[in-house]
């Protein structure tokens, strides 16, 4: 009995061992049966000891082991670098303990879909531009025929490999040196040639380049309403460029050389004459898509 009083009169520290509380007088009978009420029939601690010993040991570090006895390893990230490190320890023998530390590259990557407007979409690749073939190449081409309009529209037609187009006439031109012959005073010479009129026969243009020898009250010369090719399957092209040309005289009308290409036989180019310049020509160069954007 003395012993379980003196077990409930003392309390216990966190290691279990008996502490004694002070200020506590001699038992006399009334203290007794309240102790032995607060004890119970097996001396055992009542509830307030039991919290406060309950509260002790929760303020104990833990430890909780493994079926090998490792102790259960903490883990600290590092968002920065993108690496986690994994601290254990093991026990290798009663009272001695192993640390390992390991460090492990986190995953990054994602099998999300890719939202389009932040995609970075690569430089394109420049194609050339499509190169410009010989009019006398284009698939299918049998002839050229030159509208001219002196005293109505007159047609002029040479075939693609045929002599005048394929050669330049020098100066002057006259009756028995020209291609086409409107009046008596005007010769023209029909070539491949390039965008300036220079007569090359792998050119991917057409010229009408010639003379006239009358002024003023007289119209001006070289009234060139279109020029067309003629296809294989009775299909035609008229010009659809208006390349370079050469307008010269006091008949010379300014402004008239785009009815060369609008598709209209009615209309035509008036460009002068060449009576004060006869070393130089009237001229239209005209460039049609077949020759200068193929297929």
């Amino acid at each position: 009995m003395r012993a379980g009083l003196r077990a409930c009169a003392g309390g216990f520290d966190t290691r279990g061992r008996h502490v004694k509380h002070g200020g506590m007088h001699s038992p006399r009978f009334g203290l007794v049966l309240a102790v032995l009420t607060a004890c119970g029939s097996e001396g055992r601690p009542d509830a307030t000891d039991t919290a406060a010993t309950a509260q002790a040991s929760a303020t104990a570090p833990t430890t909780t082991q493994g079926s090998s006895g490792d102790v259960t390893p903490t883990s600290t990230g590092d968002a920065s670098t993108g690496t986690t490190t994994s601290t254990g320890s093991t026990t290798d023998e009663p009272g001695t303990i192993t640390a390992s530390t390991g460090t492990t590259a986190v995953d990054t990557s994602t099998t999300e879909p890719v939202d389009p407007s932040t995609t970075t979409v690569g430089p394109k690749l420049d194609l050339p531009p499509e190169m410009p073939i010989p009019v006398k190449d284009i698939p299918g081409l049998m002839s050229i025929t030159f509208y001219e309009s002196t005293s109505g529209v007159m047609e002029f037609t040479f075939l693609v490999d045929g002599p005048e187009l394929n050669n330049l006439l020098p100066d002057p031109l006259s009756n028995q040196n020209r291609d086409i012959e409107g009046t008596s005073v005007e010769f023209y010479d029909v070539y491949y040639s390039d965008v300036d009129g220079v007569f090359d026969p792998l050119g991917s243009y057409l010229t009408i380049a010639g003379s006239f020898g009358a002024k003023l009250p007289a119209g001006g010369g070289l009234n060139l309403a279109e020029i067309s090719l003629n296809f294989a399957n009775n299909e035609y092209e008229f010009g659809s460029y208006l390349a370079s040309f050469v307008g010269l005289g006091d008949n010379y009308i300014m402004g008239s050389e785009p009815n060369a290409i609008d598709n209209n036989l009615d209309t035509h180019t008036t460009m002068g004459n060449t009576v004060d310049t006869p070393g130089q020509r009237l001229r239209v160069t005209l460039g049609f898509k077949s020759s200068l954007m193929p297929g």
